[in-house]
């Protein structure tokens, strides 16, 4: 699907999770891939198609917003079939060649670097938060802004602290927030159409989400499986191993900021 002129979403296969979203802008001079997919056949299939669709035009880059496996799969054999070189921020650069099974990134980029396609200019913002080295990709001329899993089509995306940080995200959603934003490009889902208000309502939410676990450890939920029951008693079976995650993310931001404190035993009191 061509979103404006020069820029196309591929979302290929189903489950109960929307599939990853793959753009790809195309500028007067060079193109650019952002984000790979799983790597399956008929995704890198169709990713090829678009571009040779396109005229084949040279790859300033196959840009990598985050390391998860959804969103990297497909870097190689794109790599290998178009000349372009995969990117990611420098804190990516391991776990996504680790996840690559030894295929090496190319470039590592740093906040606020740009890719020029000509007439296009795309920002790389780093938005730690989902993962530490999270990339935002903003195309000035339009106000288009591809977040990865930074921000989704529909829903929250998932913390956790193995490899995110709660309070960093928050931080990258109020920079991106005052971007010139007029459609977000999420890592999975549908175009938003209302970047402010999305954006705004997912700060909100993680706001609420930190009072109700502050007021149910002064209720006496003062055990991580008493909140969870508490919070995610009707979660999909399927979403426990993320939701528990993203209560741990709070529950370590609230730590650190002196709002709660760990007990020896595992129980969680208010400070």
């Amino acid at each position: 699907m061509e979103i404006v002129p020069g820029v196309h979403q591929l979302a290929i296969g189903e489950g109960y999770f929307p599939p990853p979203n793959v753009f790809f802008v195309v500028g007067k001079n060079q193109g650019t891939f952002i984000d790979t997919g799983f790597g399956r056949d008929e995704e890198v299939n169709a990713y090829l198609d678009l571009w040779d669709r396109a005229g084949k035009p040279e790859l300033a880059g196959i840009v990598l917003t985050h390391r998860h496996g959804d969103h990297i799969g497909g870097a190689g054999r794109l790599r290998a079939e178009t000349g372009g070189e995969i990117v990611c921020h420098e804190d990516e650069r391991e776990p996504i060649e680790t996840g690559l099974d030894g295929i090496h990134v190319d470039r590592s980029v740093q906040d606020g670097e740009t890719i020029d396609l000509g007439g296009v200019t795309l920002e790389l913002i780093h938005t730690p938060g989902h993962t530490m080295g999270s990339l935002c990709v903003y195309y000035r001329e339009r106000g288009i802004l591809f977040t990865g899993d930074t921000v989704l089509g529909k829903g929250t995306t998932s913390i956790d602290p193995d490899h995110g940080d709660m309070a960093l995200y928050l931080k990258s959603l109020g920079r991106i927030a005052r971007y010139d934003t007029k459609l977000i490009g999420p890592g999975h889902g549908e175009i938003v159409h209302h970047p402010e208000e999305k954006i705004k309502l997912l700060i909100q939410h993680r706001h609420s989400r930190e009072r109700r676990i502050l007021g149910l450890i002064q209720n006496g939920h003062t055990t991580v499986d008493q909140l969870f029951a508490a919070i995610y008693a009707r979660l999909d079976l399927r979403l426990h191993n993320s939701a528990h995650g993203q209560l741990m993310s709070h529950l370590t931001k609230l730590e650190r900021e002196g709002g709660v404190s760990r007990n020896a035993d595992g129980t969680y009191t208010l400070i």
